[in-house]
């Protein structure tokens, strides 16, 4: 029986260039563009010919790439998403894009200091207080773990369970370790459901109506 995916070590996962590509919901000729410009690269790369280069995405840099990937889809330029990073990076940041937390709101790329605060990528030393939503960094993580290890079912969709083992008996979307909760948010700002699944690319649009009612959301 294969183990759990959350018992698996962080450090044995790894994907190739094709299968990770296909994690984040990108193309393998961005995966090289993004790697080419010093944006993401893959943690192991091995040059085994002039035309065969092994390029193995481990679990740090699936976790960059499902940021990115999420940045894009709301519409956030790469040309922005590369100034944050390069500007973060000079801050001392060696990995921002899985050391910090980021969120989209009126067109602008925000990112949560140490400290709590958040700053606007327009206006860096600008603080801003409050946030709107930010990408799901801890369900991106189990979304890695799952991934690697475990193929949702399709009986699975549009249902919510509880575990005393998972997530301290939280209700979660079934097949997986998204908490109900994560959600809910989005359904209150009244975002379409295909954002929602663009956030959350494990879930369908049976687990949304479900989320909806279990939160009484209209």
């Amino acid at each position: 029986m294969a183990a759990k995916a959350d018992q698996v070590p962080d450090d044995l996962i790894a994907m190739p260039a094709a299968a990770a590509a296909r994690f984040a919901g990108v193309s393998q000729r961005q995966l090289r563009y993004w790697d080419e410009t010093e944006l993401l690269s893959p943690g192991i790369k091995r040059q085994l010919s002039e035309r065969n280069t092994v390029r193995l995405y481990t679990f740090p840099e699936l976790l960059e790439l499902r940021v990115i990937a999420s940045l894009e889809r709301l519409r956030m330029p790469l040309r922005r998403i590369r100034k944050v990073v390069q500007f973060l990076r000079r801050e001392g940041h060696e990995a921002p894009l899985r050391e910090l937390r980021f969120a989209v709101t009126g067109g602008e790329l925000f990112f949560q200091r140490p400290d709590g605060t958040w700053a606007g990528d327009r206006q860096p030393d600008q603080i801003v207080i409050d946030a709107t939503i930010s990408l799901p960094l801890e369900h991106y993580r189990a979304g890695i773990r799952q991934a690697a290890q475990t193929v949702r079912r399709r009986s699975d969709a549009g249902r919510i369970e509880q575990h005393r083992k998972v997530l301290g008996h939280k209700p979660v979307f079934a097949g997986t370790r998204i908490p109900v909760a994560a959600v809910v948010p989005y359904l209150k700002r009244g975002l379409p459901v295909e954002e929602i699944l663009e956030a959350f690319p494990q879930l369908t649009k049976a687990d949304i109506e479900a989320a909806r009612r279990h939160a009484d959301v209209a």
